[in-house]
This record gives C-alpha cells, structure tokens and sequence, in this order.
C-alpha cells in the first residue's frame, strides 16, 4: 500500500477524503524540499513554512512556546507536513486539537509524501478544509468566540497572500495570542491593582474635541528628524504620546498634553520614573500598575476589547471599550478618534527599520539592527525600500483598516523614511507647522482637567 493510500483510509473525514481523491486547482504554489538534516520541509507561496536546516526540531521549539495547560481545545492554523501536529500531539496527546488548513493542495502534497497515519489515526485531532468563502469566515468567528488557545506559526501568516480572506482575521488573532501568552498573569494582577486607583475613565474625554487637531508622537526613527517641530505645534495640536517616546521629547525640552501607556511589562515603569512628566496619563487597564502608580499627575484609565475581564467591568459599568490593535500607538490612535480630532499626525510612526535602528535615539526602546534575512522589504514614503518586520506589518495593516473604515477625519504621516501606510498621506513637517500658524491656541491639559473634573 503507497503513503498515499495509507493516509487516506485513515482520514475520518469523509468529505476531506473524497476531496482529496478528485483533482485540486487552487491558486498556490506548493512544494517540498529535502531539508540539511533530511526530513523534507515544504514551501508555500514562496515562503518556507520550516526551517530549511531541521524542520523537526524547528517545529518543536515552536509548539514548546505554545504550550498552555489550561487550554481544554487548540486550534492550530496550517497542516503543513504535519509537523506541528505531531509535536503538539506528543505534548498535549488528551487535549483536543483542531487543525484548520485553507488549501486542499498541501493537505494532498502532505499525504501523498509523508506517513501521517499517527495523525489521521489519532481521535483527538480533527482536521478543516474550511475554503476561502464567506462560510469559512463565518466558522472561525464561532469558534473565536470559544474558550480555546489558537496556535498560529508566523511562517503560516507570511505564505497567506494579502487578498486572502483569512490574513486580517489571523492577525488580529495572532495579536490577541502573542499578548495574552507573554504576560496573562501579569495583565490579571494589573487588572486588579488598577481598578484599585479609582481613576476617571477614557470614554469621558470621548466626542469632546471636535474641530481639533492632535498629534500622535511615536517612537521610531524618524522622530529624530520631526520632534523640534512639536515646540511650534503646542497649544495648536493636541500631543500624545507613547511612553517610549518620552524621554526623546524630554531631550528637547517638549512637555506633551499626555502620555499613554499599554504594556503590562515592568520596563514601563522606566518611560516615566524621573521623567517629571505631571500632566495626564492614560493607560490601558492592564498596563504596569507600578507606573500608573507612580504618576503624580491626572489618570486616566481605558477598558480594551478583547480582555475579557475589561470587557465584563466595562459592561457592568456601562463604559466605552477602545480597540487597542496590539501596540500602543495603535490603541492610542483609537483613542484620539474617538476624542473626536478632525485631524491626526503621526510623527515618530515608520513602522519599519529606517536609519538602521527600530526607535529613535534617546527611546527607551531604542536597539540597533543588524542585516537578517528573515525581515521583510516594504515601500517608504520617500520611494526607497525599508526593512520591516511581520509584527510591524500587521501593526501597519491596522492602521490601514482603522483609517479605513473612519470617516471625517484627515491622516498624515510624516515619516519620510518610514513604511507607506495606505490612506494616510505623507506630508512634510515643515507643512504642518506652516498650517499651524492659523489655528487658535488651546490648553489642551487644561481642557482635559476640566472635562474630568465635571463629572
């Protein structure tokens, strides 16, 4: 009996087994190579779904770093060669795993090439060929809504093609994931620490700057080369923050309105210590309590969708949620649409390794980067070609849909050397403080006390 008749009478899912006996046409390029240490490895859309070294032992670092005892059900995206499969089976062997593949063509490739029995045998594992329809779409939001831990490679996301209808619903996933897992208990014992603090809530500062400009100031490189344009925008644009970006903006002597952090992560706590930093803080409800404790002037607190515990106070409270996108200046842009700015700039915001390093200088956050294959090649606003990462492309793309879907609001970006992001134009500094001039002043931190003060 071939490999391929051996898997195929063991597939429990009739319909999958029948599909797989007809011919297949999908529009994909799918094949296997041998890998240096033997077993094959498989190559998909251009991009290799494993290590082209030992892709056994790739797969196995990755499935040790996903492994969550509490989870009841995995659902791991792409079957691949099955690798994945077999190691999280071996880990996890009386948890239930579901693993969701969209092409027929590597489902076929993989049978026809490896001994899969052990997983087509295994009553624990079931395998989906959802499609690409709207059906397929309308399956994994039913099962997002579940209790259950998703398990999707990075390689997976890159070999998905951007018209997929399954790449912006895996980001948002793989955001969800990737924060949940690197810091749960610590966003739980934030969680409860802040609510402690009593504060005023974000939503209170919601639709009451209509008419007015914002600027969202960003850590990246080219912040270097914009940040002296903030001492002529104060009083006429409204400046946020990032807490990375603070001490760049203490260098140069700029004091923004407020300052917003995110992260649940410890080294927040440094953005702001010694900063002298006494005007408004708003931070997400998980974000480091150390931090927001420490703050001496205004707080102000934001309930994000997709933190359960935040959705459920929220709720009970009758508070607004913020979409938070993954990074902080995600949420932050949510935030200041909300506030109802007629206009947005980001400074500060490349989302890609211009100038050779991911912050600007003085950033709390600031590395250097060295040549890796493994980044990505996008388009800058000044027509080169600028190294990114696949994080910072998925950050990149949701800014793209949020300025999408967001009517009556102008975007410019004015990171010359950073990644283009659709909709939202480049414009030279030099243009924004020239069109600054017009504009009536306002204290915007005063503003802001006042608002929270009459509640």
């Amino acid at each position: 009996m071939s490999v391929l008749d051996r898997n195929l009478v063991l597939i429990k899912n009739k319909q999958l087994r029948e599909r797989l006996l007809h011919p297949i046409n999908e529009p994909i390029d799918v094949d296997i190579h041998p890998s240096k240490k033997g077993p094959p490895t498989m190559k998909l859309n251009g991009h290799y779904l494993y290590s082209r070294y030992d892709p056994l032992k790739d797969a196995e670092r990755f499935i040790d770093s996903q492994i969550d005892r509490d989870a009841h059900v995995y659902y791991l995206f792409g079957f691949g060669l099955g690798y994945h499969v077999q190691k999280l089976l071996q880990k996890e062997p009386d948890k239930q795993i579901v693993v969701i593949e969209p092409y027929l063509s590597v489902i076929r490739k993989a049978v026809e090439n490896i001994d899969l029995s052990n997983i087509f045998s295994h009553p624990n594992v079931e395998i989906l060929c959802l499609g690409q329809g709207q059906a397929m779409i309308n399956t994994l939001n039913e099962l997002t809504k579940q209790q259950t831990r998703w398990i999707i490679p990075n390689a997976w996301l890159k070999a998905l093609p951007q018209s997929h209808p399954l790449k912006h619903f895996l980001e948002d996933i793989k955001i969800q994931e990737m924060s949940y897992q690197r810091s749960s208990s610590l966003m739980e014992k934030n969680f409860v620490e802040n609510l402690k603090y009593m504060d005023a809530d974000v939503g209170k500062l919601f639709g009451k700057f209509n008419g007015q400009k914002a600027v969202l100031v960003s850590a990246g490189p080219s912040l270097d080369n914009t940040v002296y344009s903030l001492k002529r925008l104060k009083n006429k644009y409204f400046i946020l923050s990032v807490g990375s970006a603070l001490r760049v903006l203490k260098e140069n002597s700029i004091v923004p309105d407020a300052v917003i952090i995110t992260d649940p992560q410890e080294f927040v706590y440094k953005q702001l210590d010694g900063m002298g930093f006494a005007q408004s803080l708003i931070y997400l409800s998980t974000a480091c309590h150390s931090a927001v404790a420490n703050h001496k002037g205004l707080r102000i607190i934001a309930f994000q969708k997709g933190y359960p515990q935040a959705e459920s106070y929220a709720g009970k409270k009758n508070l607004p949620l913020v979409d938070t996108g993954g990074s902080v200046a995600t949420t932050a842009l949510d935030i200041l649409i909300k506030m109802g700015f007629s206009e947005i700039v980001l400074l500060g915001q490349d989302l890609a390794y211009s100038k050779n390093r991911s912050h600007a200088l003085h950033s709390t956050s600031g590395v250097e980067v060295v040549s890796n294959e493994n980044l990505l090649s996008v388009l800058a606003n000044d027509g080169t070609m600028v190294k990114t990462t696949t994080i910072l492309s998925i950050y990149r793309r949701w800014f793209e849909r949020k300025v999408a879907e967001t009517k009556h609001v102008i975007f410019k970006n004015t990171a010359e050397k950073g990644a283009v992001i659709q909709g939202v134009p480049f414009v030279h500094i030099s243009e924004i403080i020239s069109e600054s001039e017009h504009l009536m002043e306002c204290n915007f931190s005063e503003k802001i006390n006042q608002i929270i003060n009459q509640y």
